[in-house]
């Protein structure tokens, strides 16, 4: 994501499962995260579609974002986590 000025990872949302394991493993509170698109030049664009958490617990936090993410199972978008 550093072409697009961003400075976080852009992971597969058909990868969301294995990386919110990895962070519950290591107790990763998350804050919330933003969703992007691939355009037709391969560069991230932003999908306009986003969620936020307030509060502090890990499990909740998860929860909440697979929640979320859970209705672009199956699309061609990518998420960067809040963390």
């Amino acid at each position: 994501m550093r072409g697009n000025g961003i400075e976080n990872f852009a992971f597969p949302i058909h990868e969301m499962d294995s990386v919110l394991e990895v962070y519950r493993t290591n107790r990763v509170l998350i804050l919330g995260g933003d969703i992007y698109i691939k355009n037709s030049s391969e560069n991230f664009a932003p999908f306009y579609e986003n969620w936020f958490y307030e509060g502090s617990s890990v499990e909740d936090s998860i929860i909440k974002a697979q929640d979320y993410l859970r209705i672009f199972k199956g699309k061609d978008l990518y998420v960067c986590f809040v963390a």
